[in-house]
This record gives structure tokens, C-alpha cells and sequence, in this order.
């Protein structure tokens, strides 16, 4: 889709090179998330602790034991399933996670109880479950919830279908503000203070801080007396801080200012100016550069800056307020044709999309469509279904007995009239069928 030589994108801009390739914001937040995962050590071992806890818990016997010890432990409260680990929506991850924390103490039970049995095979995986079962795990389970609860708040906003380009940044930033203010030696203690309470509650023997060995005294120094120690004793916490807890904050900051940067495109950056909330609100220097991009001179857009601000000054004094880009564009559809250049830009500022979210729910129907009964169908008729079920809205709104009627008109069959003259239950069908004859 991006590729610089073959892709769709750059295919699409020899025919239209005024058009912006915008990679989607929920595919950019899954890639930071997936090269974090993948570039800490420690980080790809937990994730795939818990892909092998899924996939022992999904067995029949284990899943029934597993259902039942949450009901001893927990008689009130609602059975928690373990969910699978996706490789290609990483964001989502978050419930995963949530699930393995919220029913560890019931998971350490099942294991144990697992461990008994006579089944050499289950006891054996069990035992081998039950080794990654430490306070180690627990620290880097807190560790992941907290970050990956963030990164949920993001994705659960990108996918709205009213999000547009200039709030998508804005969230971008306040995120990536968020996770920077998680690097302190607060919130490292807060986490240890979380998960020492977790394994008090699940059973998890504390392990013992094993203090390294002490460095010998170096030959020039015999003979003096060394009174300051030479290394500090680090401890195995100390590692996790260092090995696991700043390499993973860092990490996610790093790729989120890389992805997310709008710095690198000056266009973008005067969707930013076009918004009533951003501190550059029609700052020509600002909007310049996309208004070049699109076909506007200088001059137009010098000579229109001015008059809308002082329309704007005047809609002020009369008491009308605009907070959004949308808001913006409604104040200024009546004079469009005396900003018909400003206007353009506060289009196209709204229709540069942030997801593809609404293209990847349409291609999502053909699985409902192309199924093995319309397996012979031909791609006319597999098109046309696929027109009808993705604009559901307009199909809805359709008189349905008008379309049976034209289609039985331009048809000359008598059996074909006869059947559409009975008003039988199968209405919504022949509808269909009689649309994509049609189209």
C-alpha cells in the first residue's frame, strides 16, 4: 500500500498528485507497540508466557477446571475466559492482559491442581507454567496493564468514524505525554508496590534479592585501606527497572514521536492552523505550504486570511463561538463563494482521513458474501452485493416493490412474473437478487 516505487499510493498519485498518502493512525499505533514488544528482550518472553497460559487453558479438561476454581475463589463474581494473543492488532492486547491479571490467583490454583493429576502430559506442561509464575511475571504483568491501558484509550478513539486529522495528532501527543510522565522512580515504586500485593493475593513467594558479588580490590590498591565501597550491590529489582521497566517506556516513546511526528509534512501542518482550538489558527505561514500544494496563490489566500478574521472578530462581538474545524466550515458555508479559497482548504482539511477503519469494515462483508453457496457466482454479481451491503443505509431506505416490479418488466419470462406477482415472505430476497440484475 506504501511502498515509494510499486505501492497503491504512489500509483494513485501519478494520476492524482495533489492527493496525501496518510498511513492509518491505528496501524501506526499497532507498529509502535509491535516494535517495542519485539526489541526488548524481556517484553517478547512475557508476551509469550501468556500466548502458552492461552493456549494450556484453552483445553477442554484444563478450561473446566480453570471455570471452576474461579468459582470457588470468586463465588459472586463473573468467570473471566483468557483471550487469545493477536498478532496483527497489537493495541488490543490490553484485554488479554487484563484477563491473566484478573484471574491469576484462580490460574496458579488450576495449575497446582493440574500438577496432581495422573495425566503425565498436562502435569508436565503445568509444572513448566507454573515456573514462569513469579514475582517476575507479576512485575512485568503490572507493567504492560498500565502501559497497554493507555494505548487502549487511543485506539478505542481512532476507530471512530468522526475523527478527523487535527484531534488524531492532538491525541497522539497527549498520549505520548502521558507515557513520558510514567518514567519516574514514583511510578517505578507504585508498580512494585502493585504487584507485591498481587502475589500476596495469588500465593507467589517473594524471591530473595540476591545481592551480586562483590568486586575484588584491584592489585594497585594493595597495601591501602579502602574505605568506600567500590560497586554498589545491585539488586534483582534493580535489573527489572533497568532491564525491562525505562527499556519499554523508552522504546514506546521513541516510536510513538517517529510515527506520529506531522513535523515532517508541512501540508499536514495546515490542517493544525485550520482548527479554532490550535494555537496557530490562521496563521498564513502555517496554512502557506498546503495552499501552494492545492493550486492557491499567495495573494488569494493573504487577501482572504484577513476578512475572515475580521468576520470572525464580528461573529465574536455577536456571541457566536466555534470550537472545531467543523463548526468553522459551517460559519463559512454561507460566504463560500467570497472565500472560495479558504473554504476549499477547510474541506479538505475535514476529508483527509485519519483510518482506514470504515474501508476495512466494508472489505469485512465479503466474508458474509462470498460464501460457498455464491461460490459460482461471477464477479459482476459478487460487486454488486458487495454495493448494496456496504451502503446498507441506502439499501434499507429502498422501496422494495418498485425494484420488483422493474425488474419484472425487463424481464420477459412468465415464470419470472408469476413469482414476483406472489407476495410471499421472501420479498427481501428477490430484492436483492433483482438489484444486482439490475445494476
Amino acid at each position: 500500500m506504501s511502498g515509494c516505487n510499486n505501492g497503491v499510493q504512489e500509483k494513485f498519485m501519478k494520476e492524482v498528485p495533489q492527493a496525501i498518502y496518510i498511513h492509518c493512525h491505528a496501524h501506526r499505533l499497532n507498529l509502535v507497540l509491535v516494535d517495542c514488544v519485539h526489541n526488548v528482550n524481556a517484553a517478547a518472553e512475557f508476551f509469550e508466557t501468556l500466548q502458552m497460559l492461552y493456549k494450556f487453558f484453552s483445553g477442554s479438561v484444563v478450561h473446566g477446571l480453570f471455570t471452576k476454581k474461579q468459582k470457588e475463589l470468586e463465588p459472586t463474581a463473573q468467570c473471566v475466559e483468557l483471550k487469545k494473543l493477536s498478532d496483527t492488532r497489537w493495541a488490543c492486547q490490553y484485554t488479554a492482559i487484563w484477563a491473566v491479571k484478573k484471574t491469576l490467583p484462580a490460574i496458579l490454583a488450576t495449575l497446582r491442581d493440574i500438577i496432581a493429576l495422573s495425566n503425565p502430559y498436562r502435569r508436565t506442561e503445568a509444572r513448566a507454567l507454573s515456573a514462569f509464575m513469579k514475582e517476575t511475571f507479576v512485575v512485568h504483568l503490572i507493567i504492560f496493564e498500565d502501559v497497554f491501558r493507555t494505548t487502549k484509550f487511543m485506539l478505542d478513539q481512532l476507530q471512530s468514524a468522526t475523527f478527523d486529522l487535527e484531534a488524531a495528532d492532538d491525541l497522539a501527543k497527549s498520549v505520548t505525554t502521558a507515557i513520558s510522565e510514567k518514567r519516574t522512580e514514583d511510578k517505578w515504586r507504585e508498580i512494585r508496590n502493585e504487584a507485591e500485593s498481587l502475589c500476596v493475593k495469588a500465593g507467589i513467594a517473594p524471591q530473595t534479592q540476591r545481592e551480586r558479588r562483590r568486586a575484588q580490590t584491584s592489585r594497585h590498591l594493595e597495601g591501602f585501606v579502602v574505605e568506600a565501597p567500590l560497586e554498589k550491590a545491585r539488586l534483582e529489582t534493580d535489573d527489572l527497572r533497568t532491564h525491562s521497566f525505562y527499556p519499554v517506556i523508552d522504546r514506546l516513546l521513541m516510536e510513538m514521536k517517529r510515527r506520529f511526528s506531522t513535523e515532517t509534512n508541512e501540508v499536514l501542518r495546515g490542517v493544525s492552523a485550520l482548527s479554532p482550538k490550535h494555537t496557530s489558527f490562521l496563521d498564513k505561514k502555517m496554512i502557506l505550504p498546503m495552499a501552494r500544494h492545492y493550486g492557491i496563490s499567495e495573494k488569494n489566500l493573504s487577501a482572504e486570511l484577513y476578512q475572515v478574521r475580521r468576520l470572525l472578530q464580528r461573529k465574536e462581538e455577536q456571541g457566536h463561538t466555534i470550537t472545531s474545524t467543523k463548526e468553522f466550515l459551517s460559519l463559512m458555508r454561507p460566504y463560500r463563494d467570497a472565500f472560495i479559497d479558504l473554504y476549499k482548504l477547510i474541506c479538505i482539511s475535514l476529508t483527509l482521513p485519519v483510518n482506514s477503519v470504515s474501508c476495512e469494515r466494508s472489505f469485512s462483508c465479503l466474508r458474509r458474501l462470498k460464501n460457498y453457496l455464491r461460490n459460482t457466482s461471477g464477479d459482476s454479481q459478487t460487486s454488486n452485493l458487495a454495493l448494496l451491503a456496504i451502503n446498507k443505509v441506502r439499501t434499507r431506505a429502498l422501496d422494495s416493490d418498485k425494484i420488483i416490479d422493474a425488474f419484472a418488466l425487463n424481464h420477459n419470462n412468465s415464470c419470472l412474473l408469476h413469482c414476483f406477482v406472489m407476495k410471499t415472505s421472501n420479498g427481501k430476497c428477490m430484492m436483492m437478487h433483482a438489484l444486482c440484475c439490475l445494476l
